[in-house]
Order: C-alpha cells, then structure tokens, then sequence
C-alpha cells in the first residue's frame, strides 16, 4: 500500500492529491465533522479510489468505521474471519466492518483492481448497509454495483473534494442527501427476501404509529401506511403482537400522557390534546378505564410518592 503523503488542508476538506507508490496510485478525500453532521444517523468519513498494480495487498488491518469498497475493474480477493473468502470483480461490492480483520489482494494472473470506495459512520450506519443486503456475516454483494449508483458515488466524492467552498450547514445537508441516494440506489438491486426481512411490515408499523399516534390517526390510516386493507391488517397485526392496533394507539398515547404527567406542569387539556384525543372528556374517560384513577388523581399520585 502505498506510503501517505502529508495532506494539504483546504478548510473541511482534507485532500491527497493522485499520487504513485508501490502497487496503487490512488486519491483520498478527507472531510472534517462539523456540529451538524453529529446530529444525522449517517455522515461520511472519507473516500477515494484506486487503480492498482500486481502484487497489491492489503492488510490483515482492521478499520473504525464502515468502509464500502467497489470494485471498477480487474479481480480482488477478500478475506475475513477465520476461513472466510470471496473473489470480486467489476460491479461487486465489499464492506469492511469496524474492528474487524480483514485482508485483500490482486489475484495473480488476474487483471489488478480498480476501486472507489467511501467510509461512513453514525449510529444508523449498520442499519443502512443491512437495507443492502450486506452484513457482518456476508459483507460483500455480487454485480449489484449500478450506473445510478456509481454517479451518486461520483457526485459525493466531487462534493468531498470541493466542499471547501460551501458553507458549513449547506455542505453538510448536500451530504446527506447524496449518502441517502446511494443507499437507494443500491437498495433496488437488494434481495427481495432480504429487502422484506430488514423492513419487516410490523416493526415498520409499529414505529409509525408511535411517530403519529398524537396525531390522532386512526386504524384505518394506519392500514394504509402498511399497504393493507383495514381488516386483513387489524387481524395480521393483533396475530404478531398480542393486541390489535386500536389498543396499540391507546397504549402509546397513554404512555405518553403518563409521562407528562408525572414530568410536566402541563395542563389536564393540553395533555388531551397534545397525545391526540379530540376532547378532554374522550382523554379522561379513556385514562381512567386504562388506571382506574382520572389524569389528575395519577398525576397526585406519582408526585406524593404513593
């Protein structure tokens, strides 16, 4: 691998021009977190690409954050764990995990690889790669490389290197943007088994109704988000998670009621309407047929200490 010159620093950006060493001539692109980009489930770390010669290896190394590599051209052998391997070449992608050792070469005989890859992280990261189809277990894909993908990869790497001249905040949501282009782009080419596995229709309901249940929604909104009739999905999710979906809307906005009640001076009527109950009278009856004590009783409650 070839030995990395000092960087010239261009305000966020940090880049290592084209240069030549060893068996690669590649380009890395830094960028530099800003206050923003915390507060996203994803950001990006650094990219770049490579084209290489034969005799190119790599590793055994280990990485911080999720590294996903694709390769352009010529054949690549990755290896991870203990006696896993793989043979990639153009339009496959792998992706180097965090903290775990992975190794990879120019197969001789073989054309060497070209490559571009981009890092990530943030707490959602994992979740993101999973939606792929890639994973711990099996972290590389087969010809699911695309067009769409590669230019969004393009655009997020011409971004990295001429970010500089944006401001902060703009740069950050342009990023963001493109990181989430990538995934879809290469989401269409997922496995459907997987695609259904990692978006599960309960989960994904059952976080839409805790998004929105202080919006008042019904059943029957919630049935549409799904994709269902209103029946077959009432019976569908009451069979997957013990209670039907009416009860599950009550149960997230008394939970929430419970909780401003016990954690603010918010008024009796604000709560009602806040958790999504059209009066005060729908608000009180419903609490106290859950408790058998009226909102104002359990807040007295919880702040006596009984």
């Amino acid at each position: 691998m070839v030995d990395l010159p000092i960087c010239r620093v261009e305000g966020r950006i940090e880049i290592i021009p084209l240069v030549t060493g060893g068996c690669e001539t590649a380009e890395f692109v830094y960028y530099a977190l800003n206050e923003l980009d915390k507060q996203y489930s994803i950001w990006p770390v650094r990219g770049g690409s490579t084209e290489t010669k034969q005799g190119y290896y790599i590793g055994p190394k280990r990485i911080e954050s999720y590294s996903l590599h694709i390769v352009k051209g010529g054949s690549l052998r990755v290896e991870w764990a203990a006696a896993e391997s793989v043979t990639l070449s153009e339009g496959d992608i792998f992706c180097l995990y965090p903290m775990r050792t992975y190794t990879y070469y120019a197969i001789e005989g073989e054309p060497p690889p070209k490559m571009s890859w981009i890092v990530i992280d943030g707490p959602r990261a994992q979740d993101m790669l999973a939606l792929t189809g890639l994973s711990w277990e099996h972290p590389f894909l087969k010809g699911k490389w695309t067009p769409e993908a590669d230019r969004t990869l393009n655009g997020l790497l011409d971004l990295m290197r001429s970010g500089e001249t944006e401001p902060a905040h703009v740069l950050s949501l342009e990023m963001q943007s493109l990181l989430y282009r990538l995934f879809a782009a290469v989401c269409r080419t997922a496995p459907k088994a997987h695609y259904s596995e990692t978006t599960d229709w309960v989960r994904q309901s059952m976080s839409y109704i805790r998004q929105h249940a202080s919006d008042g929604i019904t059943v029957r909104q919630a049935a549409r988000a799904a994709g269902m009739n209103r029946t077959y999905y009432s019976v569908a999710f009451t069979e997957k998670t013990g209670m039907s979906p009416s009860n599950y809307i009550t149960q997230v906005r008394m939970d929430s009621a419970k909780r401003l009640l016990a954690e603010t001076d918010a008024s009796i009527t604000e709560i009602a309407y806040t958790t999504g109950y059209s009066s005060l009278y729908a608000f009180t009856r419903m609490f106290k047929n859950r408790f058998s004590l009226t909102p104002t009783a359990y807040r007295e409650e919880i702040r006596n200490g009984i």
